[in-house]
């Protein structure tokens, strides 16, 4: 269906928006899907800081050139195409998708964009198998928490050490005082 120029220009600028607010952009192919199996990943992409659209492959290469990304999106865009702009942790969204996959053959991502590094579908699968950026702020505090906590259990068992020779002491000048 072919669509006025006004229209097209209104697209473009809306891709360009959703690509310079985005840390990530995967692609999938949806041919195939159902309405209803189309409002299911919408649905459960809704919670993830995400922006679905059906995007045309000319104006996103379109909106590409001008943040300066269209010759990553040329290397990878092919057949019709599902974007999944993402605002926050791209880890989460990814889990989703890989999981969404697995239930709805038809929606496969085939690629996209983290940053200005293209990515292949392999490099979506070792994204979607890292842990979020949640679990891994933990597992960093975590580990400068260690050294810090075994030395203060170093000083307090030394304070403690001093404090039982100190009481030892005090029972002896008691026990002679009587």
């Amino acid at each position: 269906m072919a669509i006025k120029r006004q229209e097209k220009e209104a697209l473009i600028q809306q891709y360009v928006s959703a690509l310079k607010q985005s840390k990530a952009v995967f692609l999938s192919s949806y041919s195939g899907l159902t309405v209803q199996q189309m409002e299911r990943v919408r649905r459960a992409l809704a919670q993830e800081e995400t922006e679905l659209e059906v995007v045309r492959n000319t104006l996103l290469r379109r909106a590409g050139r001008e943040v300066g990304l269209e010759e990553q999106l040329t290397r990878v865009l092919q057949g019709p195409t599902l974007a999944i702009f993402c605002k926050g942790d791209p880890t989460s969204p990814a889990k989703t998708l890989v999981a969404l996959h697995r239930e709805l053959e038809p929606l496969n991502v085939y690629g996209g964009l983290l940053g200005e590094r293209v990515l292949s579908q392999a490099d979506f699968e070792l994204l979607a198998s890292l842990p979020g950026r949640d679990v891994m702020l933990a597992r960093v505090v975590g580990t400068l928490q260690a050294p810090i906590a075994g030395f203060v259990g170093v000083l307090s068992g030394v304070l403690r050490s001093l404090l039982y020779v100190l009481q030892a002491r005090a029972q002896q000048l008691q026990e002679a005082a009587a």
